[in-house]
């Protein structure tokens, strides 16, 4: 297959995907609940039970409605994710896992094909920024803890292990202009006395 084939066949798909997103975002709005990898005629066939109306018609909707795909090229759509990614959240971490009670922090390295690799040193109970990929993934962990369980026949407390959020996060505003200069301030006469 031509390099010419691949990009028609990636740019005929990117474009299905785009619009059965733009299907699922019209469920969501009319609250219709569906499966995560429902195809497009089922979900049209959905709407248009919700909506009382028949699939063509709905079909026919989606056709009248000019639909102006924009071509993206791979570099473009890496950039995009890039840069979204990468963008810095100003963020407060408290750890709830027991086993790491008296760490200071934690590095977290989080990578994938379209950003690279991100490495970061996150502090425990202080005010942080860090790009908005690493903050997905420590809200996503979890850890291991083990509770006492009801008693048994026996009379016998079994411990029981139970799965709870590791890092309780708590997304900050954004500095404002007046607050990042009293703090380049801040930061300027701390370097000068240092030196």
């Amino acid at each position: 297959m031509t390099d010419e084939t691949s990009n028609e066949i990636d740019d005929a798909t990117a474009l299905a995907a785009e619009e059965l997103d733009g299907l699922k975002d019209r469920a969501k709005m009319l609250g219709i609940t569906f499966h995560p990898n429902i195809g497009y005629a089922s979900l049209a066939t959905k709407i248009a039970e919700h909506t009382e109306r028949t699939p063509e018609s709905v079909a026919a909707e989606e056709q009248q409605v000019p639909v102006v795909a924009e071509v993206v090229s791979l570099a473009q759509r890496r950039n995009r994710i890039k840069l979204e990614q990468s963008a810095l959240v100003r963020i407060r971490v408290a750890c709830m896992n027991p086993n790491k009670r008296e760490w200071p922090g934690e590095y977290f390295s989080v990578a994938n094909k379209f950003t690279g690799t991100f490495k970061k040193f996150v502090p425990f109970g202080e005010v942080y920024h860090v790009p908005r990929m690493i903050l997905t993934m420590m809200e996503e962990r979890q850890c291991q803890i083990f509770v006492t369980g009801k008693p048994d026949i026996h009379g016998q407390k079994p411990r029981e292990g139970k799965l709870i959020k590791e890092f309780a996060i708590e997304i900050l505003p954004n500095l404002t202009a007046a607050e990042l200069k009293a703090l380049a301030q801040r930061q300027a006469m701390a370097g000068g006395t240092s030196e």
